[in-house]
């Protein structure tokens, strides 16, 4: 039989009555999604079995547990572009999510029981199977789709126990030992709990999928969600992109500061770099200084020039004037 991971299955092994304030989630884990809705009785549950009430706003991580009661429901948006409604009745598992909007993105949710509703974002798009659900009893691949996996548990009066997966949009691929089947839009799949684990599809869409007070989301969603994906997975590039660089020069800066030499060794660098750019700025002034003394020098050249010309011109003026006057003179005698 397909099994879960044994991670997953340990986290639903540990008493949900544990901590209720719980813990805050590790800084150094992957934010998945953020909360965009939430009713009724839901829990998260990080690393440590610590378990908090989420809400809208609130973020979801990597590695974080999922739990809702009867009347709970989840609605996430997660860091690809793509959405997740998780419904009553439900106990899932982000095993793992990477959207950095790299060809290396993908994710693997965990469901042990009851259903969620997605749209996906930009990782089914070139991830081939780096985009999974798991169940105890088949792997569903995703590509590019609206999907809706469902697990109903042993001794349940819901239906008969296995794992159901309808596609709405796009389709998915369910994959056990035994072989495999594709899903596609209007159609269900359906794995037993017990017995041949063969997946196959079903005559129609069974009852057992039944839309919660808020499926009216959903409508319309696939199109909105895919119309700016592009850009927002751009948009994610350079939000990682920017934290790395800060990341490096924090840890570069506490590095420094934790070893006195290589402190000593950051402020000498810092001083001679501003030496440097003092000698620099220096030099330009007396530049300017020398450029500004030489177009001083050539305007007064330019100025005593001008006045000599003047000079000669009035000079040669007189002197004309003066024969001018001596040869009227001579005339007259």
């Amino acid at each position: 039989m397909f099994r879960l991971p044994v991670a997953i299955v340990l986290v639903f092994l540990t008493p949900l009555a544990c901590a209720q304030g719980g813990g805050a989630p590790a800084a150094d884990r992957a934010t998945a999604g953020t909360v965009s809705l939430v009713e009724g009785d839901v829990r998260f549950l990080d690393t440590e079995q610590q378990v908090r009430r989420p809400n809208p706003g609130d973020p979801v991580y990597e590695g974080d547990s999922i739990v809702t009661g009867g009347d709970g429901e989840v609605h996430l948006d997660m860091q690809d572009g793509g959405y997740i409604g998780v419904r009553p009745g439900t106990r899932m598992h982000i095993v793992n999510f990477k959207a950095e909007g790299g060809a290396d993105d993908g994710f693997l949710i965990g469901l042990l029981e009851g259903s969620f509703r997605a749209v996906t974002g930009w990782i089914t798009r070139s991830s081939g199977r780096r985009a999974e659900v798991q169940t105890p009893t088949v792997t569903i691949g995703i590509r590019g789709t609206d999907y809706e996996p469902l697990v109903i548990p042993e001794g349940s009066k819901a239906g008969e126990a296995g794992t159901y997966n309808r596609v709405n949009i796009g389709e998915t691929e369910m994959r056990t030992a035994e072989g495999s089947v594709i899903v596609k839009p209007n159609q269900a799949g359906f794995v037993p709990q017990r017995g041949k684990l063969q997946p196959r599809l079903l005559a129609r869409v069974p009852a057992v999928f039944k839309p919660t007070r808020n499926e009216k989301r959903f409508e319309g969603l696939h199109q909105r969600i895919h119309q700016n994906l592009e850009e927002k997975r751009k948009q994610r590039v350079r939000q990682i992109e920017q934290r790395r660089r800060l990341s490096v020069k924090a840890g570069a800066q506490k590095k420094s500061a934790a070893d006195p030499r290589l402190e000593r060794r950051r402020q000498q660098q810092q001083r001679e770099e501003e030496l440097k750019q003092k000698r620099l700025q220096d030099a330009q002034k007396q530049q300017h200084q020398r450029e500004t003394q030489k177009a001083a020098m050539k305007a007064q050249r330019h100025t005593e020039e001008q006045r000599r010309k003047v000079q000669q011109q009035e000079h040669a003026a007189k002197k004309a004037e003066h024969e001018r006057r001596k040869r009227e003179k001579g005339k007259r005698d």
